[in-house]
């Protein structure tokens, strides 16, 4: 078995993200080679997908995008018209609560190995649906199938661990394909809350309100909670709500260039921003470093588990690169995450 899933393995995974940082990446060259050695290892897998592309063809190359290949004895999770026009054999199992333009998502069990489309919710609560019926249907691991569009998959509420793939077609060089690459390692990286006291000051905000601002206040933090309909608008309270004492802001929906910039105007320097995990983080890299340069930090409730990057040298554009040397420089600047190229069939050696 590849390196990759012996890594998969040894980690304990029980459900699994694989996250594409654009199309062409070799995510879905990913997400097929580790079911194909689950279940050749005799490993009850299960397969879903946070949203759906909806494209058979490129619409650059027109030519046929890689479809997620099903073995016998797998489960898959998919939206019915996608169930009813997969080449597998799918034998119905259970309806889902969660319905998409294609209609309602469905869990089958392949009979007949085959090509199937994944079309599934790109919301943490309907994801988490999914793998629960799934594990009671007997998957002792499941597949996420994600984009970097639907980092949903990757949130720690979802996966234990998350898989990132990425390549040539990510940029017009090699230097701003592996830029690219390096930053949302970082921001997937992005560092837990291990102040215990700040840790339950956050908790109990996040019971009262969709953002919270910490004060500090003593040897403690008092709590001030904001409430919205819509959380982007309570970031935007939060803010002007900001005081000298204020020592964190946290944001219970997603954190925005406009966020920190708004903060670096406030303070000298700004205070602790705190998310639920990093898929929450829409932050550009020239804001992100600079907030951290003027003394910010940015933390996170739950940290995501990046386990591995996947590259694929090659771009439908003709952007290609030499195999070993993508692999070689990619596994340099990513050290120490590992970094496997699974069409060449090796991984980078510190």
């Amino acid at each position: 078995m590849s390196e990759i899933f012996q890594l998969i393995q040894k980690k304990n995974l029980k459900t699994t993200a694989i996250v594409g940082m654009t199309k062409n990446v070799g995510k879905t060259v990913t997400f097929n080679h580790i079911a194909k050695e689950l279940v050749e290892s005799e490993i009850r897998v299960g397969l879903i997908s946070a949203g759906y592309d909806g494209e058979r063809f490129d619409r650059l190359t027109l030519k046929e995008k890689p479809r997620i290949l099903a073995p016998v004895g797998v489960l898959v999770a998919t939206a019915e018209a996608c169930f009813n026009a997969a080449d597998a054999g799918l034998e119905f199992l259970e309806k889902s609560s969660f319905v998409t333009p294609l209609g309602p998502v469905m869990v089958g069990r392949v009979t007949e190995a085959g090509r199937v489309e994944l079309a599934g919710p790109g919301s943490i609560s309907g994801l988490r649906e999914l793998i629960g019926m799934m594990s009671r249907r007997g998957s002792a691991q499941v597949l996420v199938d994600g984009a970097i569009n639907r980092i949903a998959s990757a949130s720690p509420a979802v996966s234990d661990g998350t898989i990132l793939a990425t390549g040539a077609s990510l940029g017009p060089t090699m230097d701003d394909v592996v830029k690219k690459t390096v930053f949302r390692r970082t921001i997937m990286e992005t560092p837990p809350v291990e102040d215990n006291l700040l840790l339950k000051s956050v908790y109990k905000g996040l019971t009262k309100g969709n953002a919270v601002l910490l004060h500090r206040e003593g040897n403690g933090y008092r709590v001030e909670a904001i409430r919205e309909m819509i959380p982007l608008l309570a970031g935007t309270r939060i803010i002007n709500k900001c005081r000298r004492e204020t020592a964190a802001l946290v944001f219970g929906g997603a954190l925005v260039d406009n966020n920190l910039q708004d903060m670096m105007e406030l303070y000298k320097h700004p205070p602790a921003v705190i998310v639920r995990d990093a898929t929450r983080l829409f932050v550009s890299p020239e804001i992100y470093w600079r907030y951290l340069k003027r003394g910010g930090r940015i933390m996170a409730l739950e940290k995501i588990n990046l386990i591995a990057v996947t590259l694929n040298p090659t771009d439908p554009m003709g952007r290609d690169y030499d195999p070993e040397m993508f692999l070689k420089i990619m596994g340099e600047a990513l050290h120490p995450c590992p970094v496997f190229d699974l069409v060449l069939q090796k991984k980078h050696l510190s």
